[in-house]
């Protein structure tokens, strides 16, 4: 029995539901007063939105048995939130007391899950596909992941990371579709800290983890970074560029595509690669892979250093071209010039130069400082 505000002893406060189907709240309590209103509400993290009922108690009582069934097919929920609700109860004379909120996560109670944990990060995945060492792999994986895309964002406090491994793309694409929500290979949802992604147990699923999860956590980490009021300005490129080139093992059918959408003049402008990528699979495929290429020659040609200004400006709120020019000190235009012109295939004698131009120049240099050395001989 716990105690609530005013003179009410709860007997029974609870949640049940069937994922994206129903949830059912269900208040037992006696009060030192009739009760003729019980009003429900509930929130879910990462949401300003408080839903809201009201439960009609007749005749007034001073004991209550209540409940509200919410229909989760008309009002959805995000998979693996948390959810916190409370009760007001209310006496004919308008006299009010509060039930102490409590929470619960909506968690897709389809299938039974395991789950690993250490250092902030939780791997779940469900019963039966090959644990306990699947999730084991998992966990090391995301830790190092965690571990080396920090070293470059330096995050002053990394968030706990919930990571949720379905063994089906169909079954992470019917839980996004009864939830609402698009699906693709993988989603990240940095105000909560969760990490949805698809990986079957067989044959490669250490290569799929290894690009899958250091791409999602790479979003929770950028949004933390720069804050949930700056996230909304990071421009599309930058977020999911830097996703793509954190990826432990690269796709090797970007770098085709890329090549391909080149030699064809097809590569789309990085200005509109600001906005979110187009729903079309081939282009969006190809957007992925500019915004990769684009961050790895950011970083040679620029260093690690000024992917953490482009965050810190896009976090004040710059423009997706204003946030180019303050970070790196040139134009969207030029920028979009100077990849594209890196792109393009060098001949094999620029190439030759290119591997032995250190040693030739060190030989250079010690010829010039040979040459007065060896004049200064011949006067003597």
């Amino acid at each position: 029995v716990a105690a609530a505000d005013g003179g009410i002893s709860v007997m029974e406060n609870k949640v049940s539901y069937s994922f994206a189907q129903q949830m059912t709240f269900t208040l037992k309590a006696v009060s030192d007063i009739e009760i003729s209103k019980a009003y429900l509400f509930f929130s879910v993290a990462g949401s300003n939105q408080t839903e809201s009922a009201t439960v009609e108690v007749k005749p007034p009582a001073r004991e209550v048995n209540v409940n509200h069934v919410h229909d989760l097919r008309n009002s959805r929920l995000q998979p693996f939130a948390t959810v916190t609700f409370w009760w007001q109860l209310e006496s004919p004379s308008n006299d009010i007391q509060l039930v102490e909120p409590q929470q619960f996560q909506y968690t897709d109670n389809r299938f039974n899950w395991k789950e690993l944990s250490a250092n902030g990060v939780t791997v779940h995945w469900i019963e039966g596909q090959g644990d306990p060492i699947f999730g084991q792999v998992a966990l090391d994986v995301a830790q190092a992941s965690l571990k080396e895309i920090n070293a470059e964002l330096r995050v002053p406090t990394t968030p706990a990371i919930n990571i949720y491994i379905y063994d089906a793309q169909h079954n992470l694409e019917q839980a996004m579709r009864l939830t609402g929500r698009s699906w693709v290979v993988g989603q990240a949802h940095p105000e909560l800290g969760n990490i949805l992604v698809a990986i079957p147990f067989g044959e490669g699923y250490m290569s799929q983890m290894r690009r899958y999860i250091p791409h999602e956590i790479t979003h929770l980490l950028v949004y933390r970074h720069v804050t949930p009021d700056g996230y909304r300005y990071v421009p599309e490129w930058l977020d999911e560029g830097l996703a793509t080139a954190n990826e432990q093992l690269p796709t090797p059918e970007q770098a085709l595509v890329l090549e391909e959408a080149r030699t064809q003049g097809r590569l789309l402008s990085l200005e509109d690669l600001c906005a979110p990528f187009p729903p079309k699979a081939e282009t969006t495929f190809l957007a992925y892979a500019q915004s990769g290429s684009l961050v790895r020659f950011i970083r040679e040609q620029y260093g690690a250093g000024k992917i953490r200004d482009l965050l810190a400006a896009y976090a004040d709120g710059a423009s997706c071209a204003g946030g180019v020019q303050e970070a790196l000190n040139t134009s969207l235009s030029d920028l979009e010039a100077t990849w594209r012109a890196s792109l393009e295939p060098r001949p094999p004698w620029y190439l030759l130069v290119e591997r032995i131009g250190t040693w030739v120049g060190l030989w250079m240099l010690s010829v010039l400082l040979a040459v007065p050395m060896i004049g200064g001989l011949r006067r003597r």
